[in-house]
């Protein structure tokens, strides 16, 4: 549904252009997906920003990429709107090891956090769905090793050193255009900003403390700058946040903290989307022989993980012991640290559960994967450097350092595998299986039904709606003589004013009224007696993740 979303507004159409309230066909159902010549970035723009809460800059950008690729039957290409976030997500993989190299001042640290980039099933997932988070991420990545460049200007001489180059005037230009385009691709990147900033201030309190005259050298005042230039770049959106503002959009984060076991939630939801950054186990399978691979994966996975634990405390150690080591963990571990408190701050302070749903996580993802090479970069020897060893589970056998990381780089490997094979991290609604009930289980023609709440704050409709009649265009067109229909189904939107006292029942009525009997309802969303209508309801359940009121409507 979210890539409905994306794709509606790429095309620089609104989702209120589908007629409310009354029978239509498939191809009036998907007008909102239609490719328009006349449209352009200022339609983009302005309709995400009546409909939508999330900032332009990735609609925009995608919009321009959109207009290379013909479309398909007239609506959006499919394949052409997932590209886009998918080649962002590959581009994401360079822009890791740029970080890592910065971080750690160690090229060994950045081709390492590369290569887990690479593999990461977090990062593949994300750039799977035709979403903006792709796009996100690598603003973050990039935001990272500005700042980076910008915290070791601040670094202060070891014994024989001389003090470091203050950042230029055109790279802290640079670094406020990363961040205020970051922040125009996704508000929580404000997030990563802060937990940037956090860690500068840790910075100064230490200089500070030492003497106060050390947070007015010129690395400092060209810091100063930057932090006023990034401020301005986000503060222009809050007029666009305030406008969405206790919207639903805004609102389905909320957390009840008054029931104790939810404040578990963060702290659980946390941990597996730290993990599952780095590898996962099967989790998405059935039958006998699935759920075989489901525990045999998890049987194999945990003791892995404990064991990369205890290897990536042990790392931290043999990082402190360079000077250039001790600096890269203060800046990048003390980042993924603050950002995860922010979370924590964010889901308890105002029972906002932002962890929810991992791809949040996006704000300390990057950091995650550059802290992870700059510790395992101690397992891989240098040319001519000392080798590290490291002691296997249960057989206690030994083997080089170097081993164990492409062990875990394997890991990871599969683990994306599982993930691009539907295995792991599987996509939560299944329109496809939906549209099959339709057909199985309908005698008669098919009519199906979502209701859909106009809000005054911006309001998307109709999305899930919208993604089982794209499914049925790309998968059951009913034109071919394959589809599986008898006849082609229809469709309606029944729109409810918010917060309604009483449900209009009168246009529903109108709505029923205007097919011939008998006909197959079926509505999403909707347990109500339908009765007074002729309709009988038959079935109740969930398919494809779509819950749904199966009805047949017989006499009026």
């Amino acid at each position: 549904m979210d890539e409905v979303a994306t794709a509606i507004f790429t095309l620089g159409n609104s989702s209120h252009s589908v007629l409310l309230d009354q029978v239509i066909s498939l191809d009036q159902l998907l007008t909102p997906l239609r490719v328009r010549p006349e449209a352009s970035i200022g339609s983009t723009i302005n309709y995400l920003m009546q409909e939508d809460n999330h900032p332009p800059a990735y609609f925009v950008l995608a919009h321009l990429w959109m207009n290379l690729f013909p479309p398909v039957q007239g609506l959006a290409s499919p394949w052409a709107v997932r590209a886009l976030p998918a080649l962002l997500g590959a581009v994401t993989v360079p822009a890791a090891y740029l970080a890592g190299w910065l971080g750690f001042r160690s090229v060994l640290a950045g081709q390492l956090a590369a290569a887990f980039m690479a593999v990461s099933p977090f990062g593949v997932a994300m750039a799977q769905e035709a979403r903006h988070y792709s796009m996100a991420t690598l603003m973050v990545t990039l935001g990272l090793a500005c700042f980076a460049v910008g915290a070791w200007s601040l670094r202060q001489a070891e014994a024989g050193e001389g003090l470091p180059a203050p950042i230029s005037p055109a790279f802290g230009l640079l670094w406020v255009g990363v961040n205020a385009l970051a922040f125009a691709t996704h508000y929580f990147t404000a997030l990563a900003l802060l937990a940037q900033a956090l860690v500068l201030a840790a910075l100064a309190w230490h200089q500070g403390r030492a003497k106060l005259q050390n947070l007015w050298r010129r690395q400092w005042q060209r810091l100063y700058w930057v932090m006023l230039g990034t401020l301005a770049g986000c503060v222009v959106w809050f007029p666009v946040l305030l406008n969405f503002y206790g919207s639903s959009q805004a609102s389905n984060l909320a957390i009840d903290l008054s029931q104790p076991m939810r404040w578990l939630d963060p702290i659980g939801q946390t941990l597996a989307g730290l993990i599952f950054m780095l590898m996962t186990p099967i989790t998405h399978a059935q039958g006998v022989i699935g759920i075989g691979a489901v525990v045999l994966s998890v049987l194999l996975m945990l003791p892995l993980l404990l064991w990369t634990g205890l290897r990536l405390f042990q790392a931290r150690r043999l990082v402190c012991q360079s000077a250039s080591g001790r600096f890269g963990l203060f800046i990048m571990g003390g980042f993924v640290l603050a950002a995860i408190a922010l979370f924590f701050a964010v889901s308890y302070g105002l029972a906002m559960d932002i962890t929810r749903g991992h791809r949040y996580n996006f704000v300390f993802y990057p950091g995650v994967m550059v802290l992870l090479g700059g510790l395992l970069a101690v397992y891989w020897p240098e040319p001519n450097g000392p080798q590290q060893t490291a002691t296997l589970p249960v057989t206690k056998r030994q083997i080089a350092g170097w081993r164990s990381v492409q062990g875990l780089w394997i890991a990871g490997l599969a683990s994306a595998l599982f993930v691009v094979s539907n295995l792991a991290f599987a996509k939560y609604y299944e329109p496809a299986d939906f549209v099959r009930t339709i057909q199985t289980e309908s005698i008669h023609p098919a009519l199906v039904g979502f209701p859909a709440v106009i809000e005054t704050k911006p309001t998307v409709i109709g999305l899930e709606l919208l993604s089982i009649g794209w499914e049925i265009q790309r998968h059951f067109d009913p034109d071919t003589p394959e589809s599986g229909w008898l006849v082609p189904p229809q469709f309606f939107i029944w729109s409810l004013p918010s917060n309604p006292v009483v449900p209009p029942p009168e246009k529903l009525a109108d709505l029923l009224s205007t097919l011939p009997r008998p006909f197959d309802l079926w509505f999403l969303h909707t347990d109500s007696d339908l009765s007074g209508y002729g309709c009988t309801q038959v079935t109740q359940a969930s398919k494809g993740s779509h819950n749904y009121s199966h009805y047949e409507c017989t006499t009026f």
